[in-house]
């Protein structure tokens, strides 16, 4: 790892990770970019660790296996499907799947949904009831573009994390940086 890659890392409390699961690549990037501005609406050292997942991958079943072992920490589970209208039966089975292996106790279910009234579709009801079953908060994505909704969900996921690590102060950064030599010249 990188020098600067080090320090990015040290200046977040806290990185929640995410796993998207979606049809269309163009609608999972704007999923993303709706994590990313939630993030920065949040006003908190975090950052969002987002795993793409394409929907016919986890047919596949060492595919799908992968994936399972991928996410099982996760903080959340977006399902952002623009083209399928109900909960396939491979992906119902890979959610139950993930539900009973998980490792976030408290990890988040999300519908990330193009129609304005994604309340009235078969695909929103299937996961709501799912999540509800297994006992997971579930969010449209309309929950997160109100900014108190937003900040209701980072706050709600901040507790499950490890305490978080102190933003590294300017001074402690100079204090491990490479010192330069004692020797500045003839002069000295």
């Amino acid at each position: 790892m990188n020098a600067i890659a080090s320090h990015e890392e040290r200046l977040f409390k806290m990185t929640l990770k995410a796993a998207v699961i979606y049809d269309d690549f163009d609608f999972a990037a704007r999923a993303a970019a709706l994590l990313e501005r939630v993030a920065i609406r949040a006003d908190e050292a975090m950052k969002w660790d987002v795993k793409p997942w394409r929907l016919d991958v986890l047919q596949e079943s060492s595919l799908a296996d992968a994936a399972l072992d991928e996410t099982a920490d996760a903080d959340l589970i977006v399902v952002a499907l623009r083209k399928t209208p109900s909960l396939p039966d491979e992906l119902m089975g890979w959610l139950e799947r993930w539900a009973m292996k998980r490792q976030t106790e408290d990890a988040t279910m999300m519908m990330f949904c193009p129609e304005e009234n994604a309340a009235s579709t078969p695909l929103w009801r299937e996961l709501k009831e799912f999540a509800e079953w297994h006992s997971l908060p579930f969010l449209g994505s309309r929950n997160l573009r109100d900014d108190g909704d937003s900040m209701d969900f980072v706050h709600g996921l901040w507790p499950q994390k490890q305490p978080p690590q102190p933003v590294v102060p300017t001074l402690e950064l100079f204090a491990e940086s490479p010192h330069p030599s004692g020797h500045w010249g003839i002069n000295e």
